[in-house]
């Protein structure tokens, strides 16, 4: 056995049901992976989870998992929801990047921090985009039953849903807009994509207060700062490569030690 572990969100009925607490084998076809600063896996509406299946690999886990694995420490490959992984920690509050004029070079700059989220931008966060694996391209609606792909040069029966979110984001010394593409938008609003593009279509009320419960939760964000250009005008943009779960013990420490690098000085 590799000794490795990987983080997998689930999602929707799936997420409800599930019960870890016998530490079962699970099995996972057509789960999306993502390699976005380390590995973690998610699963779509066409992923298949099997707990305890009838198959020798199973049993063959299930054995080494009950002698040695779970009394081993195992190597993650997964860094939460998104980048960071091969990167320093660049701890920095919102202030500090505006003294700092972060963002302002060549490169973009990178940093680190606990932030609540305080508002989301319901409106144009979610798009039509072209149903091919490896475009995200919008698509346009021909109004005849199909939608038209200006990257792709073909026209499609159907359309997959992607999400730009726009968050407001908070910490202690102040607030920033932050863009949050695909994967980090799931993991603030606790749904997939195609979960809640169906919900737009049928559902509204129960679509806006997906956003609702999503408001005044706390993350570890990690942040990508670059000047950008439109319409002849420059600002400071700011997008959220990852996010992670506030350990509030992991977080303690890390306040503990700042306490005491300071004490120092």
């Amino acid at each position: 056995m590799s000794g490795k572990q990987v983080n997998l969100t689930l999602w929707g009925g799936e997420a409800d049901k599930f019960d870890g607490s016998s530490s079962p084998v699970v099995a996972i076809k057509g789960a999306r992976l993502s390699d976005f600063g380390g590995r973690s896996l998610s699963t779509v509406g066409s992923s298949t989870i099997m707990i305890n299946p009838d198959i020798p690999e199973a049993y063959q886990l299930r054995g080494w998992y009950d002698k040695v694995g779970c009394n081993a420490e195992a190597q993650s490959i997964s860094t939460g929801a998104g980048g960071g992984a091969g990167r320093p920690t660049n701890w920095k509050s919102f202030q500090q990047v505006k003294d700092e004029n972060l963002g302002t070079g060549e490169k973009p700059d990178f940093f680190t921090t606990k932030g609540t989220i305080v508002f989301l931008k319901k409106e144009n966060s979610m798009y039509q985009a072209c149903p091919t694996q490896d475009c995200n391209k919008k698509v346009v609606d021909l109004q005849n039953g199909f939608f038209s792909c200006e990257k792709c040069s073909k026209e499609f029966p159907n359309f997959k849903y992607r999400m730009i979110l726009s968050a407001n984001v908070a910490d202690f010394s102040g607030n920033q807009w932050t863009t949050c593409f695909q994967e980090t938008a799931e993991t603030i609003l606790g749904q997939n994509t195609e979960y809640l593009g169906n919900l737009k279509d049928q559902d509204d009320t129960a679509y806006d207060q997906v956003f609702t419960e999503a408001n005044f939760k706390s993350y570890i964000f990690n942040m990508r700062v670059k000047m950008d250009t439109y319409n002849d005008e420059s600002r400071i943009r700011c997008i959220c490569n990852g996010i992670q779960p506030l350990d509030f013990k992991e977080y303690s420490k890390k306040l503990i030690n700042d306490i005491r690098q300071m004490a120092l000085m």
